[in-house]
């Protein structure tokens, strides 16, 4: 059912650590095909951060109900591998057609922490303004954003990245305001990944 996806790009700072795996997410897909909810359900977190930041690309054949578009939970993932050594080494991302079915696919289901990976909408907050040496330079920041009730970000914590750049996004992410999140129609803290690109960084 997927028309449109985009494999992840293979984290630099994994790539080095020589860091791979598959990655599986339980992912809730609205009725117009997007992803808006994505729980991570294995992996290691700086893989399954940029997993997460592919799945904005993805779009999916809406789902139909008796000729209507409904909203579904399904299950995606991705295999994380590094071919060659050295200098020659590259990160290869692939996309298997299909996961065998996990307890952790269930409805409500979440992280080991107990915590939904949610992708709130930003309404306040400047993107990161870089020292004068790193203007134009490449480079990613992966990142974990608490959010509390009232949409202000209460914890800023990298998963990885370029360390040259990790003040700037952290300075500029802790700034970030979100529309605040209702869960049962009650206001709720919220968890959510998010990266930043510079340069000609992928």
């Amino acid at each position: 059912m997927v028309e449109h996806r985009a494999l992840p790009d293979y984290p630099l700072q994994a790539l080095q650590a020589k860091t791979q795996g598959d990655v599986i997410l339980k992912i809730l897909v609205s009725e117009s095909g997007k992803v808006t909810l994505a729980v991570p359900v294995q992996g290691d977190p700086l893989l399954t951060a940029a997993s997460i930041d592919a799945l904005h690309t993805f779009q999916f054949r809406p789902y139909l109900l008796n000729g209507m578009p409904i909203s579904v939970e399904s299950q995606v993932g991705f295999h994380f591998s590094i071919q060659g050594r050295g200098k020659n080494a590259e990160g290869k991302v692939d996309y298997p057609s299909s996961i065998a079915y996990r307890p952790e696919f269930r409805t409500s289901a979440a992280t080991d922490q107990g915590v939904l990976v949610l992708w709130p909408r930003k309404i306040s907050g400047d993107d990161p303004k870089l020292p004068p040496a790193l203007v134009g330079k490449a480079g990613s920041v992966y990142l974990t954003i608490a959010i509390g009730e009232d949409g202000k970000v209460q914890e800023v914590k990298v998963l990885g990245g370029e360390a040259a750049f990790f003040d700037a996004v952290v300075a500029a992410a802790k700034q970030f305001i979100y529309e605040p999140q209702l869960l049962n129609g009650s206001p709720s803290a919220v968890t959510t990944q998010v990266s930043f690109h510079f340069g000609s960084a992928q």
